[in-house]
């Protein structure tokens, strides 16, 4: 009898053993796929936020450097995102008067956000460039220019490094998402 109990025993506890490790085998298991599925949603909240991202992408036309005056190939956007520019920048601030396309696509290279508002297309020009001017002051003129320029497509556009996006009006909302998003992230890295 004393033999079958130790028997007994000595099954129990393989029993035991096997048990537990079928259960480190679920928990493991359990484990990766909650790691597996928390990796899932994170990378498609990822690629759900890089497509709704303000604004369109624009094919990159490259980053080189010419003399003012120089010709270049035209700009595959309008206003343009990427491409040939002056060895100058554009100053940050709001303007008055329009500046040159090869200066602003500098200063976009640097993460500059370019605002171009056309006044033959506004019904209230000095109401938006009040806006503009206080906007950019709310943004302490870092990284931003707010300047007049004849837009083909609306007539508002915001300018990022090959990023644009056209507004039909005045919108503070949407010009702050957009400057939020893309201030300060061309390929050219500069403190101001």
């Amino acid at each position: 009898m004393a033999k079958k109990a130790k028997i007994r025993v000595r099954q129990q506890a393989a029993q035991h053993k096997k048990n537990q490790q079928a259960k480190r085998w679920r928990i493991g298991l359990g484990v990766i796929g909650a790691i597996l599925v928390i990796g899932f949603i994170v990378w498609a909240f990822r690629q759900g936020n890089a497509t709704a991202a303000p604004g369109e992408h624009v094919a990159y036309q490259g980053q080189t450097h010419i003399e003012d005056g120089e010709a270049h190939t035209d700009y595959n956007s309008n206003p343009p995102t990427s491409g040939a520019h002056s060895g100058d920048p554009a100053p940050p601030g709001f303007y008055d008067t329009p500046l040159a396309d090869e200066n602003v696509v500098h200063s976009l290279e640097h993460g500059y956000i370019a605002i171009s508002y056309d006044y033959n297309q506004l019904d209230d020009c000095e109401s938006v460039k009040d806006s503009l001017r206080a906007l950019v002051g709310k943004y302490n003129n870092f990284k931003i220019i707010a300047a007049p320029r004849t837009n083909r497509d609306a007539p508002i556009a915001l300018t990022a490094w090959q990023r644009i996006e056209l507004l039909d009006s005045y919108d503070e909302a949407a010009i702050s998402v957009f400057i939020n998003a893309w201030r300060n992230k061309g390929p050219e890295k500069t403190p101001n």
